[in-house]
């Protein structure tokens, strides 16, 4: 292969990865950019559904609390408004919180394979909050549990942070791949 044509081959898989990074940071932005555009825009009418959100109880378990979202028919919006509601924190007396209250919804993104990847932010947080193996397994699967319940077009999530994916959120949990919903942490 002559240079001109190894230039042209860099010159071409740069300007890919440009672009692929440009695109990524602007899907992880979140939000829309057209105005009138938003959730309910896009899905369609929304409508009073009853979720239920798995918050973190005492013994290490997960309890459900039935929470009535005004939502579209569209999954994204589903589970955008069930991570909002989640970090808005539980109503019920007993349950607590899975993260602090600066942590806040980026974007969400749904894969046609079932895959739901959802970007949690903190702009005073560069790393997810350090905790113990139990509250780490708590935060993740109160999230994975949530959505995967809820939304049945969502079959398992990747989670992100501040746009990254991470190994682990506090190094006791394996978060490098897609993680399905563990009913084993949910209270009777």
């Amino acid at each position: 292969m002559n240079r001109r044509a190894a230039s042209f081959i860099l010159g071409l898989a740069l300007a890919l990865l440009v672009g692929g990074a440009v695109w990524w940071f602007l899907a992880s932005r979140g939000g829309s950019r057209v105005p009138g555009a938003g959730p309910a825009a896009v899905g369609g009418p929304t409508e009073k559904v009853v979720f239920n959100l798995y918050f973190a109880a005492d013994g290490g378990s997960l309890r459900g609390e039935p929470r009535e979202l005004d939502v579209t028919e569209a999954p994204k919006d589903r589970i955008r408004k069930i991570l909002a509601a989640l970090l808005a924190g539980p109503k019920q007396p007993g349950l607590y919180p899975l993260f602090p209250k600066d942590v806040a919804v980026g974007s969400v993104q749904l894969g046609q394979d079932g895959t739901a990847y959802v970007d949690l932010r903190s702009q005073e947080q560069p790393d997810p909050p350090a905790s113990g193996s139990t509250e780490e397994m708590q935060r993740v699967y109160g999230i994975v549990n949530s959505i995967v319940l809820n939304v049945p077009q969502a079959s398992r999530v990747v989670l992100l942070w501040n746009g990254f994916q991470r190994e682990s959120f506090s190094g006791h949990l394996d978060m490098s791949r897609p993680l399905a919903p563990d009913r084993t942490l949910i209270a009777p």
